[in-house]
């Protein structure tokens, strides 16, 4: 089961050079309404920024950067 961080991890990943809702739905496994509900959030925090496509914003790569190690760090057995 995915949390809401694994998931947007996945679509700040999916959208770094530029995706489409429809790129992102299908590479992130997502419904219709959930990809809406998660790019409606992500454009408020400022994680993603809306143009020609969706874009992962320098915060949103920021975010990425930290769910990356602490991912790592979670997952690094002793």
């Amino acid at each position: 089961m995915r949390s809401s961080f694994d998931i947007i991890a996945e679509i700040l990943e999916t959208a770094k050079n530029g995706a489409k809702k429809t790129r992102i739905m299908y590479s992130c496994g997502l419904s219709y309404l959930f990809v809406q509900k998660y790019l409606d959030l992500l454009l408020e925090t400022g994680l993603l920024r809306l143009g020609n496509s969706y874009q992962t914003t320098d915060k949103g790569m920021g975010f990425l950067s930290k769910y990356q190690r602490l991912d790592l760090l979670l997952n690094t057995r002793n």
